[in-house]
């Protein structure tokens, strides 16, 4: 977060009155503001921020030094003074304990205006804003004097606001203004939906709570989102209330005007489970979908309860933060949704969970679960604005919703949009004059320019809304009527916001338009990139350029490290690019560049709810695309990954759509890279069948293209070989790994490492077609020739050596085993970690061999410290975390305790069946261990109706000669009478 100072004095005057309230109404502001989950400031000074009954000199240099301080580290400062205050003229002084109220100057009193002037104008730095909050008798004419002064003396470079007890003239009563203004700051605004809480939402109220005195003044310049006082802490009913998308729904619907197309766009929802909300730009869409999901914009429509969740979609947006969005409003708005999100991540099979997206499987499924007894109505706004990278996704996803029996969806798009499978289409009427009139009298515009802004508008809610923007600023500016009347007035509030003529503003203008419309930017990204295009702008100076460009730009989150900023409207983006194609790519090659300053890849996934990792994630390949550099767009697709295969896979898909509309031919390198990355994603998404068909078709392009003996080519037919293993067919794929291994050898040479790994898998199905001893033998040949090539720290060296202990084990020698894995562990602790996956899996193994070796005991000891890391390191479902409890299971069978063992089979059950599914071999692996351990319990009968019944599963999974399903027979024998 952008650090927040506070420096709060409160202050009697020892020749006045004594003010019984000030201790306690200073230190509760004080505590509040402070508050880590409300006003989230930090001391202004090095060891305080809170001065009581100090004296003039004291309280001068507090100021002067919490002012500085701020200042060099550009943070966002807050000042509040309580206590008492005169005023002469048209000036006003603060009266800290030995000031002297009969002979007012700057050395008797504190003229805070003049003191922050002076500071600002020496000041090394800049302030990221500044807040004045004033209790004090007559206050009001400080918040003249500084609107007037602070605006004309500092041109216009500081960003404020002033909020005063009381007008210019008239005293303040008992504390009432800060008391009140603590009490609304802890406990927070239910009818605020906003997540957090600014002066101008304040004032009103404190003008109702303090009746005994004149009203709250606030004049501000350059008033910016960021000057918030404190969280909101009450949340309000509606299911957006303190989420990201407050602020935009705040700016859509501002000045709203309820309209017969709003009237239509209700009573047709009712009736269709999908209404398909149509229009150009311009036409007031988004304005209308924001107002839907906020009853308080039509009152008389009695719209409560009629929308449950809301998603303004934007060109950054992955399908991971869109069911983000929509979960966190359904657990609020529809009863029992969490409930089933919960049953349906305990009930649904691991592996079908993961061919599902992040719709489906947090909102999709967990309402299809619960058959929902009322409407859940969702509005997806800007169908159009969608990322192309989750096109597809969402819309299979849209597709789906409209299934689920009492959903029902409100899209907005433009006409062009591709809308799902039986929506109907609702189009927009264009705004009738009187709408239009009822809007400019609300904006305050002159009369008399009605009829020409409704002749220039034509009906068209955006032109009227940046014609209104112009003549609020200067009534007498001409406009420009026909085609380019838009254009013009873009150009105008362009002008006026000095984006034209300032290089600061222009450079800011460029980026926002390079990264899309909509607050899709991250702040950080935004500051680095202005430095790419020579400007150096720091968080403070942005923000002041992004006041500056007030009412084109929209921000999400400000104040906050999630600040995100964009450009107001796609029409505008539209229009800044055209003006500046050239600087445009400049924008465009500068973000990229930010992207790998700040967000290089790594190794590690892709954090999707970071918004500079997401933005990364989303926006870098088609930045670096538009840039021309396909090759480095490639690389980032490839490089830079989301820990769901199904995040890859769609991005790799949209790739692929990309090309074939970029006209990239079929035999490109670039297509048949793309095409072998969908295939082995595919795979990776829980469907080796599809990902070998594709590998499949993929081939004979790629030798006909490239080659037979192409790198890629024979990168191919190694995925072949590999996802024939995974369908289950283990001699076909030890068949075609050998003959793929004399390729490579003749081709890339026996030391490749594409070479080295083809024989690490002959060897692993070597193993697993039933030859332990060739299996062991292959592993020891080849861990030399991997120790001379990658080195003996390498991934596949250390595998290689995990694969020696376990063919070792295998082979009927589990004390080497164990030698072995020690010696592994130790290098594995050292080169990846002790919390890395394959270090935590060698201790599994040392714990089954020590057990193998004779001593259950230690192995049970192993097994359960192994876990208890598992558990916090890959979390409770984890494949290898099931198979460590069913390990703990055996061991403590094997200390002599059947009826544990056989209880905690019993309870792995039901998690192996839900995470791995009823058909996995894991699965089998521990009923057969439940019927044995029942076995040991000595109930045969059970035991034997158990081995039945798995023998049928096995047989028709494993088949009828796999050494499980055999072992199985031999058990029946055993327990079937004679």
């Amino acid at each position: 977060m952008t650090e927040r100072r506070l420096l709060v004095i409160g202050s009697q005057c020892d020749a006045l009155g004594k003010l019984t309230f000030l201790d306690e109404a200073t230190r509760e502001l004080y505590a509040v503001m402070t508050d880590p989950d409300r006003g989230s400031c930090v001391p202004a000074l090095e060891d305080k921020g809170l001065l009581i009954n100090p004296t003039l000199t004291t309280a001068k240099e507090a100021i002067r030094q919490a002012y500085d301080r701020a200042a060099r580290d550009e943070a966002t400062l807050f000042m509040a003074y309580i206590g008492h205050g005169e005023h002469l003229g048209n000036d006003f002084y603060l009266l800290p304990r030995d000031s002297s109220p009969n002979q007012l100057t700057s050395d008797t009193a504190i003229h805070l205006t003049q003191l922050i002037k002076e500071q600002h104008l020496i000041s090394s730095g800049r302030v990221d804003g500044l807040c004045v909050l004033l209790d004090a008798c007559y206050s009001g004419t400080a918040a003249v004097s500084a609107a007037e002064q602070w605006v004309r003396d500092l041109q216009a470079t500081l960003r404020f606001e002033v909020m005063t007890a009381t007008s210019a003239d008239r005293p303040a009563a008992d504390g009432c203004f800060t008391r009140n203004m603590a009490k609304m700051l802890r406990e927070g605004l239910a009818d605020v939906p906003d997540g957090e809480l600014r002066c101008w939402q304040l004032r009103e109220r404190l003008e109702r709570a303090c009746p005994g005195q004149d009203p709250p003044q606030h004049p501000a310049y350059n008033q910016d989102a960021t000057l918030w006082l404190a969280k909101n802490t009450r949340r309000s009913p509606l299911p957006w209330a303190q989420t990201a998308l407050a602020p935009e729904i705040h700016r859509l619907t501002l000045t709203f005007q309820v309209t017969l197309n709003l009237a239509a766009v209700v009573s047709q929802s009712r009736n269709v489970p999908c209404l398909a909300v149509v229009a150009e730009a311009g036409m007031g869409k988004s304005a209308l979908a924001a107002a839907l999901a906020w009853p308080e914009k039509a009152p008389e429509m009695d719209l409560t309860g009629f929308v449950q969740a809301i998603v303004l979609l934007n060109e950054a947006q992955s399908p991971q933060e869109i069911a983000r969005i929509l979960s966190q409003q359904l657990e609020r708005s529809v009863a029992g949704f969490h409930a089933a999100q919960l049953a349906y991540k305990r009930d649904t099979p691991f592996a079908d969970q993961q061919r599902l997206g992040a719709l489906e499987k947090q909102v999709i499924e967990p309402l299809r679960l619960m058959a929902p007894q009322k409407e859940v109505r969702i509005v997806v706004d800007a169908l159009d604005r969608l990322a192309a990278s989750s096109g597809e996704a969402v819309m299979e996803a849209l597709n789906s919703l409209i299934a689920v029996p009492g959903v029902r969806l409100i899209l907005t798009a433009r006409p062009t949009t591709r809308l799902p499978e039986g929506a109907v289409v609702h189009t927009l009427a264009l705004a009738t004059k009187n709408e239009l009139r009822c809007y400019l009298q609300e904006r305050a515009i002159r009369p008399d320019r009605f009829e020409e802004i409704l002749i220039t508008a034509k009906g068209n809610w955006l032109v009227a809304r940046v014609l209104a923007d112009l003549l609020s600023d200067d009534p007498d500016t001409p406009l420009t009527s026909g085609q380019l009347a838009l254009a013009d007035a873009f150009e105008e509030l362009m002008a006026r916001c000095q984006a034209t003529t300032n290089p600061d503003t222009q450079t800011v203008l460029v980026l926002l338009a390079a990264a899309g419309a909509g607050p899709v930017l991250p702040l950080p990204l935004l500051c680095a990139a202005s430095e790419n295009m020579g400007r150096s702008l720091t968080t403070a100076r942005l923000r002041d350029e992004l006041v500056r460009l007030r009412g084109l730009v929209s921000r999400s989150g400000a104040g906050t490290e999630s600040e995100q900023v964009g450009l107001f409207h796609q029409a505008l983006v539209d229009h800044v690019i055209a003006r500046a194609s050239a600087e445009g790519i400049k924008g465009k090659r500068a973000l990229v560049e930010a992207i790998a300053l700040l967000v290089p890849a790594t190794t590690t996934a892709v954090d999707l709810s970071d918004p500079l990792q997401r933005y990364a994630f989303e926006k870098e390949a088609n930045h670096l695309r538009a840039v021309g550099d396909n090759a480095s767009a490639l690389k980032a697709l490839k490089s830079r990954l989301a820990a769901s295969p199904r995040d890859n896979l769609r991005r790799w898909r949209s790739w692929q759509e990309g090309q074939v509309a970029l006209q990239i031919g079929p035999d490109h390198p670039d297509t048949l890279t793309t095409r072998s990355n969908i295939a082995s994603w595919t795979g990776k998404c829980g469907n080796p069948q599809e990902a070998l068909k594709l590998f499949s078709e993929l081939l004979p392009d790629q030798q006909r293209a490239l080659g037979p003996d192409h790198p890629d080519t024979l990168i191919t037919l190694s995925d072949i070989a590999g996802w024939t293993g995974d369908c289950g067919l283990r001699k076909e794929a030890l068949n075609l790994f050998s003959e793929l291994l004399a390729d490579q050898q003749r081709v890339l040479g026996p030391d490749h490492p594409d070479t080295l790994s083809t024989r690490g898998n002959i060897a692993t199905f070597t193993g697993e077609c039933g030859d332990a001893t060739k299996a062991l033998k292959l592993f020891s040949e080849l861990l030399p020739d991997l120790n001379r090539v990658v080195g003996a720290d390498a991934q596949d060296t250390l595998t290689t050596r995990n694969n020696i202990a376990l063919w070792t084990g295998d082979c009927g020698n589990p004390q080497e085993a164990l030698k072995l894995s020690l010696e592994l562990l130790a290098d594995r602790e050292r080169v990846l970690g002790h919390d890395h996956p394959n270090t935590l899996s060698t201790r599994g193994n040392i714990a089954s061999w020590t057990g193998d070796c004779g001593n259950p005991q230690e192995a049970l000891k192993l097994s359960l410290e192994l876990l208890a890391d598992q558990q916090r390191v890959l979390g409770h479902d984890h494949p290898d975390t099931l198979i460590t409890r069913n390990n703990i299971a055996a061991w403590t069978g094997e200390c002599g305790n059947a009826p544990d063992a056989l209880r905690l089979l019993l309870e792995l059950l039901p998690d192996r069946e839900r995470v791995l599914g009823h058909d996995h071999p894991e699965t089998f692996k521990t009923r057969n261990n439940i019927a044995y351990w029942t076995r040991e319990c000595g109930n045969a009968v059970e035991a034997l109706k158990l081995f039945s019944v798995l023998l049928l599963d096995q047989q028709r999974v494993l088949g009828p000669d796999h050494s499980e399903t055999v072992n199985t027979r031999k058990w029946i024998k055993m327990l079937s009478p004679s």
